[in-house]
């Protein structure tokens, strides 16, 4: 299968993305191939097309299952397995959420509201306020989450809308909070 100037360019993209996000580089390109592909691909392909090892392929491959990006895919009277892409970004966005944003923030959460509470007990007013203005900013992060995590993805579009035109009529001074 060719790559097309415009695959390759889709593969570097979504391969610094993915890079960005911890799940490795490989994973994105592998996503990249999978998406703009017209037919579901076995390990063997997107192997060739990336030129690296089934191995590594089947690695990423789990990655994207697990993140819901990609579905396995069987036809009749062929042993092999085909993978397919979701191309439902809004869902892949939601699990995308769920698994990498929960068990950190959760954790890290706890881990200010301890701080808070140490700053409290030994007088250290400066650093307490300090905190609570990052608890401030990680709440606001929690609300957003569980907003895209429950919101459809027209009332989301909305949103946005209203947002956007919010910011470009403001013309005070950002607070505390907006920095």
């Amino acid at each position: 299968m060719e790559k097309s100037e415009a695959r390759r360019l889709l593969m570097n993209a979504l391969g610094i993305q993915s890079g960005f996000w911890g799940i490795g580089r490989i994973t994105g390109e592998l996503y990249a191939i999978l998406y703009t592909a017209q037919e579901p691909l076995t390990l063997a392909e997107i192997a060739a097309e990336l030129g690296v090892t089934k191995g590594n392929v089947s690695v990423a491959i789990r990655r994207l299952e697990e993140l819901g990006m990609v579905r396995r895919q069987y036809q009749p009277g062929d042993r092999r397995v085909f993978f397919a892409p979701n191309i439902d970004f809004w869902d892949i966005g939601r699990h995308f959420l769920q698994r990498r944003y929960q068990p950190a923030f959760a954790t890290s959460f706890q881990l200010v509201d301890d701080s808070i509470r140490q700053a409290e007990a030994s007088g250290d007013t400066f650093v307490q306020n300090r905190i609570e203005t990052l608890k401030k900013f990680y709440d606001l992060l929690d609300q957003l989450t569980a907003i895209l995590l429950t919101a459809n993805p027209m009332t989301l579009a909305s949103l946005g809308q209203e947002m956007l035109q919010m910011a470009s009529s403001k013309t005070e001074a950002p607070t505390e909070m907006e920095v």
